[in-house]
């Protein structure tokens, strides 16, 4: 006779207790810095907790330390920008909405490993990074200041995409990466502009380089899998150019040198 397979409370499927307090520490974890920043107006120890979070980088022998560092500094960049967004929010349910989408990154986003869902994070991690710099008028108004921020952005989520793929030239790819992006925003410093979208100024400089990301990231995908071919190039380039056509066109230019 077939004997029913026997579920026990910690295999799998379903969830065991390390799963529950796992899921129980983020959504903690997340409210405190919401809490934080929100109701005690303690923005600098929100973004030390967030960096406090991160001990287990250093719970090594030195050597690794700054490879540890390198590789979280994508979860670093996003729980910063998440406390900028929440403490620049203009309405409670926009606050409440970056917490729910920074638990979101902790429980579903940041475990994943396949290269699509690495590819996201990346994404993420400098979408929201470059909409965070952008909304601290202390650093649009210095522009040595932004460009070593997006620069530092930039670069990071780069190596955390690149270094997915095992990428022999990584290294050397994301500065190549990182110093365009900074270019850029150098001159979008220029020619600061927002998109309203809600309650949320998108700084226009990081809906074009999300564009160029998404594009460019699309490509080199198939090209590590062995699918790219002259359609895939195409459509990838007809799509970022469409959209960067709208965006410069639509956008009103009006210099600040």
């Amino acid at each position: 006779m077939l004997q029913a397979k026997k579920r026990f409370w910690g295999k799998k499927p379903g969830f065991d207790t390390g799963d529950l307090l796992h899921i129980g520490v983020n959504l903690i974890f997340a409210a405190m810095i919401y809490a934080m920043v929100v109701y005690w107006n303690l923005v600098l120890l929100a973004i030390t907790l967030i960096l406090l979070s991160k001990w287990r980088v250093l719970a090594v022998q030195p050597r690794f330390w700054i490879p540890n560092i390198k590789a979280n500094l994508i979860d670093v960049v996003v729980g910063i920008s998440t406390v900028v967004l929440i403490y620049s929010a203009e309405s409670s349910w926009l606050a409440i909405l970056w917490t729910v989408l920074y638990a979101s990154w902790l429980l579903f986003l940041k475990p994943r490993e396949h290269d699509i869902l690495v590819g996201a994070q990346a994404f993420w991690g400098q979408f929201l990074g470059m909409i965070a710099i952008f909304m601290l008028p202390s650093l649009v108004q210095s522009p040595f200041l932004a460009c070593a921020a997006l620069w530092l952005v930039s670069v990071s989520a780069a190596r955390h995409f690149f270094s997915n793929y095992e990428e022999p030239h990584y290294r050397s790819l994301s500065l190549i990466w990182g110093l365009l992006v900074t270019q850029l925003g150098w001159i979008s410093l220029h020619w600061v502009q927002y998109y309203a979208l809600f309650d949320v100024k998108i700084a226009l400089y990081a809906v074009v380089v999300a564009v160029v990301s998404a594009s460019a990231g699309s490509i080199y995908h198939a090209y590590k899998k062995d699918t790219l071919q002259k359609g895939v190039v195409l459509e990838n380039l007809l799509f970022a150019v469409a959209l960067l056509t709208v965006i410069v066109t639509t956008a009103g230019w009006s210099a600040q040198l």
